[in-house]
């Protein structure tokens, strides 16, 4: 699991940047710290010379400081693109200098859990790395490895209840409205209804096909786990 000082600076960067839904506008969030973010096609018709530094340094993404320029490779999955630019703004949140294994393992866990905070896989419902994939747009490694750790987080809070990082990330994500924790907001195009935590609002005569977690009885990994984890959570809210 990631230690605090990786869920502190996430928080940080949901309460700054006012982040309420997933998955997250990476763009958004790279221009809200100063940075101007362009693809490496755009950044070559620019500038071939940073182009070229660009590719020298990674093939996925690459952050200047200096120019405040992250660029980033279009050509690669999509959800590989938001991990590698969330890396980046990972070493601006923590002001890395230089390279090092140590910088590296901290900006890959920022970028996790930005994406797809453990509370929200939670609270998302995912039972499985294919649906983290689907609902936080992430790439299938990316997913497996954010599954594998909200595991480890759900049965430490089951065991041991929420810690109080826990508790900031559930009251910042939690909707006074919809009187629930908010993962996702959307309005409906039809209707112009908000939505939480709806793919759709079921106004339309023809629904759109409905997305079906990857999820059976083989995949029911610890549903003991899950009622001490709602337990914790009621002894927190409501001193049950």
């Amino acid at each position: 699991m990631a230690d605090t000082k990786i869920i502190a600076a996430t928080l940080e960067v949901f309460q700054e940047c006012k982040v309420r839904s997933f998955p997250v506008d990476c763009c958004s969030l790279l221009r809200h710290y100063g940075y101007k973010v362009y693809t490496y096609k755009e950044l070559k018709m620019k500038n071939n010379e940073l182009y070229e530094m660009c590719m020298g340094y990674s093939d996925d993404a690459f952050q200047d400081g200096c120019t405040g320029i992250i660029a980033y490779n279009q050509d690669k999955p999509a959800g590989r693109s938001r991990f590698s630019l969330m890396h980046e703004l990972g070493h601006h949140v923590f002001a890395h200098v230089g390279n090092s294994s140590r910088n590296e393992r901290e900006a890959n866990a920022f970028a996790s859990n930005l994406l797809a905070p453990r509370i929200a896989i939670h609270y998302a419902h995912c039972h499985s790395a294919s649906d983290v994939a689907h609902i936080f747009e992430l790439s299938y490694e990316a997913a497996s490895n954010a599954f594998a750790d909200y595991q480890k987080w759900h049965a430490r809070v089951a065991r041991y209840s929420m810690t109080t990082l826990d508790q900031q990330m559930y009251q910042h994500f939690y909707h006074s409205s919809a009187r629930r924790f908010v993962w996702n907001i959307r309005r409906c195009p039809s209707c112009g209804r908000i939505l939480y935590n709806r793919q759709e609002c079921g106004c339309q005569l023809t629904a759109l096909p409905e997305y079906i977690p990857a999820f059976g009885t083989e995949d029911a990994w610890d549903r003991d786990s899950d009622r001490q984890f709602k337990g914790a959570l009621n002894r927190w809210l409501y001193g049950e």
